[in-house]
């Protein structure tokens, strides 16, 4: 039997495909605050294998804080003016009287 989630699509799986295929490089933050860099070349359900030059690794997903493309642009996403979440708008501060 499969379940709703099952065969709902799955935003991280579009998105690590997107960075695949167009073979973006990445900044890959882990929980404990190390920071890799490199091209994602491949990802399952547990694991991601992250290039960089010569060297492969093998990033399990539970250590991975957060995947960030390095030009800032990613998947579905065009450099623009407008505010991403957690922007902060640049309002005037000037004291209220």
């Amino acid at each position: 039997m499969t379940s709703e989630h099952d065969r709902a699509p799955s935003v991280q799986d579009d998105f690590l495909q997107t960075l695949v295929s167009d073979k973006t490089t990445v900044s890959v933050y882990l929980v404990n605050g190390i920071r890799l860099s490199g091209q994602l070349a491949a990802f399952d359900q547990f694991s991601v294998l992250l290039e960089s030059g010569p060297a492969v690794q093998l990033v399990f997903k539970h250590a991975i804080s957060t995947v960030l493309p390095v030009n800032g642009c990613g998947p579905g996403r065009e450099l623009t003016g407008a505010p991403v979440s957690g922007d902060k708008p640049k309002h005037a501060r000037g004291r209220a009287r």
